[in-house]
């Protein structure tokens, strides 16, 4: 039957999950629940080419070289785009996570990276999340532009 309200998905989707998990904390009706609509949000407002939109030619075009990209995602999908553009320059990275090529004296040979990782990604301790339930899945990272073009 065909889903007309919010209220209809939320009963056809906990028709078919168990209200609470056995293991895991991902696995309950209420997670679950999270997931589709968000999942639902994302595709609707194409969030996923609005990320590469930003990141492949905006960020590029505003921080000079020296200027920090600073990125605080929400979810996997917008953290590991994130990972990808500072680590490898482009929202798709490079194929299986080939390492940087480097000569003997460890530069780098290639096409060269347009952002240095400023540090490893940072997440919310107990204290910040006690205070905003909503830092629980926030995810920061920093790199720093190397050249322009």
């Amino acid at each position: 039957r065909p889903l007309a309200t919010a209220s209809d998905l939320v009963e056809a989707v906990s028709s078919v999950v168990p209200e609470f998990a056995r293991k895991g904390r991902r696995m309950g009706r209420t997670a679950t629940l999270a997931r589709v609509f968000q999942s639902l949000r994302i595709v609707v407002n194409e969030e996923d080419e609005a990320l590469v939109d930003v990141f492949e030619h905006s960020a590029p075009a505003l921080v000079r070289p020296g200027g920090r990209l600073v990125v605080l995602s929400y979810h996997s999908m917008e953290d590991r785009a994130t990972k990808r553009v500072i680590r490898d320059g482009s929202v798709r990275g490079t194929r299986g996570g080939a390492a940087i090529e480097k000569d003997i004296y460890g530069n780098i040979v290639g096409k060269r990276r347009p952002w240095k990782p400023l540090g490893k990604k940072r997440k919310a301790d107990e204290k910040e999340v006690e205070v905003n339930s909503r830092a629980r899945s926030a995810t920061l990272r920093v790199g720093e532009r190397q050249f322009s073009g």
